[in-house]
């Protein structure tokens, strides 16, 4: 369930529209008290079709594919009957629907700086045509937080870095930073198992995370088994492309398509490696690393914007074949990981609260909210 919805709840009667695969049924399978959720069923069209929308029509690419008359038709009747005292659209794939809500304030949250990351993806992963295109879409991206965030009432970016450049795109506009808000309560103590274990895990649906990890497994993972030749390494995440499983196999590595309890996952680990060249947003799997004392070797732009002092928080590489060598170090130094994981459980108490997100979400919208 999304930070942002169960903030909400702590204070109002809440109303969720999500959209649903055809003849599925709600993505989350329980929700708080005060929470009544409405779904939409929705096919994104076709690539070819949601590609030439994304080039003729009025929204980029990766908005113009959720845009439905169905969910219009839905947010329509929740306006009028419910006369709510704001509405948020959760990512800025929602913030379209801004045209129907007849005066309701709009709350925009910001998961990532949607022009930054398509901006960095085209020139770290795509070449050719589809370079030219990620950059077009870039650009029309831009325009779009833009338009979104003057229209907003009240946006909500997830780190400072990209609260700052969003207020550089959109002036006047009122943008505040919002963290990811963590469950501290579920992560214990670390239990790491022997022979160790390096975690990478992720959503590799998106391709800069499985890009990221094939890049690591093959320039990366030989420099850990060099440093400790016992190591083990797991592959932990959904929709692993077959590129991904491929090169795991062939460096040895557990493929762990899911897990029950990525807390249980990160207590057995003793390094956790996000091996990221491009995006924007925040990691939330980093933010849950260094709340389960877990040490985590990143790039810089995998720990961007979480405001962690690398060597402190972190450990931090530019390259894979140097992420591989801080990891097999730290695996050969228990005394420099027990300090890592103090550090990163100390910021992570300070800054990313679940109750303190809370109450910071609902003192901002307080402020608009009719």
């Amino acid at each position: 369930m999304s930070q942002s919805i169960w903030a909400a709840a702590q204070a109002y009667d809440v109303t969720v529209i999500s959209f649903v695969q055809d003849g599925g049924g709600p993505v989350p399978e329980s929700w708080p008290p005060g929470v009544e959720v409405r779904t939409v069923p929705h096919r994104p069209p076709s690539t070819p079709v949601a590609l030439t929308q994304g080039l003729f029509g009025k929204l980029p690419y990766t908005l113009a594919r959720y845009r439905s008359a169905a969910f219009a038709r839905v947010v329509d009747d929740c306006v009028r009957t419910l006369r709510p005292a704001f509405a948020l659209a959760n990512h800025l794939h929602t913030a379209s629907y801004v045209d129907r809500l007849d005066g309701v304030p709009l709350v925009l949250r910001e998961h990532n700086l949607e022009h930054l990351w398509m901006s960095r993806y085209a020139e770290e992963s795509l070449h050719g045509p589809a370079r030219v295109y990620a950059r077009f879409q870039a650009r029309r991206l831009e325009a779009a937080e833009r338009s979104f965030c003057r229209a907003a009432s009240l946006t909500l970016a997830i780190q400072d870095l990209e609260r700052d450049a969003l207020r550089a795109l959109a002036p006047g506009a009122w943008i505040e930073t919002l963290p990811v808000g963590i469950d501290l309560d579920r992560f214990g103590d670390p239990r790491p198992e022997h022979p160790p274990v390096v975690l990478l895990a992720g959503s590799f649906a998106w391709p800069p995370t499985a890009t990221g990890a094939i890049r690591f497994l093959e320039d990366g993972w030989p420099r850990v088994r060099a440093a400790v030749p016992d190591a083990r390494l797991r592959v932990v995440g959904k929709s692993q492309p077959d590129d991904l499983v491929q090169a795991a196999r062939a460096a040895g590595a557990d493929i762990v398509p899911a897990v029950p309890s990525m807390a249980e996952e990160m207590a057995r680990a003793s390094v956790m490696v996000v091996p990221l060249w491009s995006g924007a947003g925040a990691r939330v799997k980093i933010m849950e690393a260094l709340a389960a004392r877990l040490p985590v070797v990143a790039t810089p732009i995998g720990a961007e914007g979480l405001g962690l002092e690398p060597g402190r928080h972190d450990v931090e590489g530019e390259s894979a074949e140097e992420m591989g060598s801080l990891a097999g170090a730290l695996l050969r130094d228990p005394e420099r990981r027990a300090s890592l994981g103090r550090e990163g459980r100390a910021h992570a108490e300070a800054h990313w609260s679940q109750g303190v997100v809370a109450r910071l979400q609902n003192e901002l919208v307080r402020r608009i909210a009719r």
